[in-house]
């Protein structure tokens, strides 16, 4: 083997070398950054999202309430029209 093929051996091995050497850092070292844009548009979402749920929520919770209270008055009347009645036909008996 002349000198003349051990240096282009060796030229070759040191390329395969210093590739390894560039594949390995340029995939490792960029992260893919998201951008200003497209992470200012999904905080937004999010924070849509969340304040969407959390006034479903809150009017749902207010819903049931307003209606229990409708209903709560409704029986309260029932309840005074029924001793009402009882009334009135305690005086027709008493008419009588």
């Amino acid at each position: 083997m002349s000198s003349k093929d051990k240096m282009i051996g060796l030229t070759r091995q040191l390329a395969r070398t210093s590739y390894r050497q560039y594949a390995t850092t340029t995939a490792t070292s960029s992260p893919k950054k998201i951008g200003a844009f497209r992470g200012g548009f999904v905080g937004f979402l999010l924070g849509v999202t969340a304040t969407g749920a959390a006034s479903y929520y809150y009017l749902l919770d207010q819903y049931k309430l307003a209606n229990n209270t409708v209903v709560a008055d409704i029986v309260a009347l029932q309840a005074s029209i029924s001793k009402l009645e009882k009334h009135i036909n305690s005086l027709d008996d008493s008419k009588k």
